[in-house]
């Protein structure tokens, strides 16, 4: 019997993907060497956030180097008025990941 989209099977097959890509975030992330970012993971697989506390240089240098090291190409930035995202989409042990940051004009970040 298949359950449906609703079901409590699927329900804990979501789970367990999720907690898998939390695992292999966790272990990317550790052999990164990299501290103070933050980790989500969601249907659509893994989100790794740079800190706003680094200065803006260092924030695009961390996006760049973690876009790298999930086989992502260059990161993208967007920019929306004076507010910019950079972004990278790759893999990480077989889940979608992307890493981001923002970066705001001088003397808005926290």
């Amino acid at each position: 019997m298949t359950g449906s989209p609703g079901s409590p099977g699927r329900a804990a097959s979501t789970l367990a993907a999720q907690a898998d890509a939390l695992l292999s975030a966790a272990a990317f992330i550790e052999q990164a060497g990299m501290t103070g970012l933050t980790i989500a993971v969601g249907d659509d697989g893994i989100i790794i956030l740079v800190p706003r506390t680094l200065p803006p240089a260092a924030r695009i240098t961390a996006v760049t180097a973690l876009a790298a090291a999930i086989g992502a190409p260059a990161p993208a930035c967007t920019t929306v008025g004076t507010w910019t995202q950079i972004s990278a989409t790759g893999r990480i042990g077989g889940h979608q990941a992307r890493v981001t940051a923002s970066i705001e004009p001088q003397g808005t970040a926290p």
